[in-house]
């Protein structure tokens, strides 16, 4: 077993898509053949890697990391409730990898500004009161609804979407999601928008429009 490697908490093991090298391709680890040729084969064997070959080894990497940043962080796999999900690989005390992109922080700034100037106090990076759920974006609506704004600019599974929205509405966040991939798996599973794919330093300009193209979010005035 990986017993010395530092697992992300369950929040972000549900929004960690993974990538196998060798396929050249991200598995789907909602299903039970990972989404490839002899993909259940491929699994007993990821399995019986762990505690035998290092992790580096293994040819799972984070597509997250390796696109945004141009790093290759190893991966490795962690069972929940009898789904299997991924993690990156960290040693003890080491701190948890972003998933963000200068894209992905520049809509949260630009969402906390809005919001900010029409009267709504508006907080980046903000944890529910039970620790579960850290949320992109809180933002104090009136009569007391608390929605929280999670730009999604990476691929995820359908299962990985539904179980973060759990999250949120077991702490009590009524939540919006954004996607600028008009295919990505949450669109129709979460509520959310879907926003023009723009470059960071035009979504940080707030007098440029940002169009919401679709969704089926609803937000009524007052």
């Amino acid at each position: 077993m990986d017993d010395d490697l530092q697992i992300d908490s369950d929040h972000d093991l549900f929004r960690n898509p993974v990538y196998y090298e060798p396929a050249g391709r991200n598995l789907d680890l909602d299903r039970p053949d990972l989404g490839v040729p002899q993909g259940q084969d491929l699994l007993n064997v990821l399995l019986r890697m762990r505690g035998r070959v290092p992790v580096e080894k293994r040819g799972l990497i984070c597509p997250d990391c390796r696109d945004l940043r141009s790093r290759r962080v190893p991966m490795y796999l962690v069972q929940r409730d009898g789904v299997w999900l991924a993690s990156h690989y960290r040693k003890p005390g080491e701190k948890p990898i972003s998933h963000e992109s200068d894209e992905h922080l520049a809509r949260k700034e630009r969402v906390a500004k809005d919001s900010e100037d029409h009267g709504f106090h508006a907080d980046i990076e903000s944890q529910t009161a039970d620790g579960h759920v850290r949320l992109d974006v809180r933002i104090n609506g009136a009569n007391g609804i608390v929605l929280g704004y999670e730009p999604q600019l990476s691929a995820q599974t359908a299962r990985g979407m539904r179980t973060r929205e759990v999250f949120r509405r077991r702490g009590g966040i009524q939540s919006v999601w954004d996607f600028a991939d008009p295919d990505h798996a949450g669109i129709g599973t979460v509520p959310y928008v879907r926003t023009p794919n723009l470059p960071a330093s035009v979504i940080r300009v707030q007098k440029n429009p940002i169009a919401i193209q679709d969704g089926n979010f609803v937000l009524e005035e007052g």
